[in-house]
């Protein structure tokens, strides 16, 4: 295809795929922007002309934005919940709808999962650059680029299930498409330069939810010894690497140093003397201070209202937020924003669950990449909250994708 016709037929989504190979990236938020609106335009314009299944999920996103509106009327700073609300929930649903919209058939399908690795691509290109003079000197890697390692890494979780999908569909004999399984060590050294260590754990989770699903619709047609060693050498792989980068770092960096970590406890201490485990108990005893309406919407908010009562040997980072998405949701919106964001991604699980049980089996495996982004997303979200900003702009954008991928899979024949 000549550039010219490429252009012709892919105009009206080149904005949203230059979106998602940026959204990634750092220092980018003038062309982020621009290609969400015109992504947007695009996909109205489209949307006339090609009308898509009803858009799902309407009454989940509908009391899940509801709540967070309302909090304008009791939030403890309602401006910052205002631009809270135009970031987080505004833009979020314009990247759900319009790549719902523009994924029409397998081409758009196709052209997206090229997109998310090639970010994917530039971005460890990027980090093997920035680090040539030190690649052996992962503590202090620079991730400027990525936002850091704990967006980053959480980044990477997020599209594992797509790149998953990618290699199970790309022979391993077959030149050149058999290249894109370099992408599994450019994965792993990404995820091992953000020395994070619920990285490997949600990664775990994801690999083995996904393969799980697949086996028992698809799986048991291949060779079982095979599939399994192949299984098996993966997770003893994922294993292994949490082993390291947990050695690496300390469980509590308050109460006791580094140093204090010697090869003998640091697994034990990585489970029982973190950090998190305060953290939690501090916020939520803010939960039970405004149990039914929080401070407001926005997950910056309660460390600006509650700056009074930090503890002295916490630094900043630690008080930032709960470091976990669910008690963080309860701080800002009270257990009724709660639980509305919990009917959420139980709406999403069961609208995936619905395409991974279709006949079709195109469509249970996109089935399968739905129920798995979310729970990457949910899992990596345990010890942080990174289901904000960029990260948060890349799951709707995924959820819009695979959503709308799946729901004109589900009405071809079989």
């Amino acid at each position: 295809m000549n550039p010219a016709q490429f252009f012709r037929d892919y105009k009206h989504l080149l904005p949203a795929a230059v979106l998602l190979v940026i959204l990634p990236l750092n220092h980018n938020m003038a062309l982020r922007l621009l290609c969400l609106f015109l992504a947007g335009g695009f996909a109205i314009w489209y949307a006339r002309k090609n009308p898509a299944p009803r858009m799902p999920l309407k009454l989940p996103l509908a009391l899940w934005a509801g709540i967070a509106t309302l909090s304008l009327t009791w939030s403890l700073n309602p401006m910052f919940s205002f631009n809270e609300l135009k970031t987080e929930i505004g833009y979020g649903m314009i990247a759900f709808f319009s790549f719902y919209a523009l994924t029409h058939s397998e081409r758009e399908w196709k052209l997206w999962l090229r997109c998310v690795a090639a970010g994917m691509v530039t971005t460890a290109a990027l980090a093997l650059w920035a680090n040539r003079a030190n690649l052996g000197d992962f503590q202090n890697y620079d991730l400027d680029w990525q936002h850091g390692f704990v967006t980053y890494s959480t980044y990477l979780v997020t599209v594992l299930p797509l790149l998953i999908y990618m290699w199970l569909k790309t022979p391993i004999t077959k030149f050149p498409r058999n290249l894109l399984w370099l992408i599994v060590p450019l994965f792993l050294y990404a995820g091992y330069a953000t020395l994070n260590r619920m990285f490997w754990l949600s990664s775990s989770l994801v690999f083995m939810t996904w393969i799980g699903l697949w086996w028992v619709r698809h799986g048991r047609a291949h060779r079982t010894g095979i599939t399994l060693a192949i299984v098996s050498g993966c997770m003893l792989a994922l294993a292994l690497l949490f082993l390291i980068v947990a050695k690496q770092r300390p469980a509590d960096t308050v109460i006791r140093p580094p140093a204090a970590i010697t090869s003998s406890n640091h697994i034990v201490d990585t489970f029982e003397h973190s950090e998190r485990y305060d953290i939690w108990r501090f916020w939520m005893a803010r939960i039970a201070e405004k149990p039914l309406t929080g401070v407001g919407f926005g997950r910056d908010l309660p460390h600006l209202v509650y700056a009074d009562k930090r503890p002295k040997e916490w630094h900043m980072l630690m008080f930032a937020h709960a470091h976990n998405v669910l008690i963080d949701y309860a701080v800002q919106l009270g257990i009724g924003g709660l639980a509305a964001f919990i009917f959420l991604l139980g709406a999403l699980v069961h609208r995936f669950w619905l395409l991974y049980r279709a006949p079709l089996e195109e469509a249970s495996l996109v089935g399968i990449c739905g129920i798995t982004t979310v729970f990457a997303m949910l899992s990596k979200n345990m010890t942080d909250d990174l289901f904000w900003r960029g990260d948060a702009l890349l799951f709707w954008a995924l959820m819009g994708i695979l959503l709308g991928y799946g729901m004109r899979l589900e009405g071809r024949p079989k």
